[in-house]
């Protein structure tokens, strides 16, 4: 028996290895390709996408950005989707799993942004959804989150999906509009899945549909 109640081969090498497609009624991840380039784009430049907003600002910035995200998988650091609208068929952002450590049976959810058209829609929480249900169907313990100092849509969104605040990471990091007051750092642990899974699925309406 593996130390996470799953095949005994899966851990950080089989994660950043798998072709991983996460699916649901409203929305498809699957993995970040370059050829995501042009939809990407479509939906890029505008403020109110924090980080990655104020990071990009042309199309070249946008392909950086998708190859520095697919090195990162590539150095087993993080893994990459992109978000899909399955009513639209559109590309409606990005998000991804981090600080991977399979023996400790704990990941992190973050680097999460969505095109303005979608901001508001509750797309969030079917995709934030989609990834918890793949982490404690792995047998990982401990999910975590970190958000900015100023991100409080972030953080609210993050208390209404059931995530306990754990404390603030003061002068934490700095991002590209300077540097950060700190960041919130956010977990769910496999206690509590089971009643945040009941209450996301009768809210809004979730139906699983079989991943890989």
């Amino acid at each position: 028996m593996s130390a996470i109640g799953v095949k005994d081969d899966f851990g950080n090498e089989q994660f950043f290895k798998s072709d991983i497609i996460l699916e649901n009624n409203n929305v498809l991840l699957r993995p970040l390709h370059s050829q995501d380039l042009e939809s990407l784009v479509a939906i890029s430049f505008s403020d109110r996408l924090w980080e990655y907003g104020r990071r990009v600002k042309n199309r070249e910035d946008v392909e950086q950005y998708i190859q520095i995200c697919l090195s990162w998988r590539d150095q087993k650091r993080n893994y990459p989707f992109v978000i899909i609208d399955k009513h639209t068929h559109k590309i409606a952002g990005i998000t991804q799993f981090g600080s991977v450590d399979f023996s400790q049976k704990r990941i992190e959810i973050g680097w999460t942004w969505l095109g303005e058209a979608w901001q508001g829609t509750g797309i969030n929480y079917f995709v934030k959804h989609l990834m918890l249900k793949y982490c404690f169907d792995k047998g990982l313990r401990r999910v975590q989150f970190m958000v900015d100092f100023e991100n409080q849509r972030s953080a609210s969104s993050l208390k209404k999906l059931g995530a306990t605040c754990e404390g603030l990471l003061r002068n934490y990091s700095i991002q590209s509009y300077g540097p950060s007051k700190g960041f919130y750092v956010f977990s769910i642990i496999d206690d509590e899945w089971e009643a945040i899974d009941k209450y996301l699925v009768q809210t809004y309406g979730i139906r699983s549909i079989s991943s890989c």
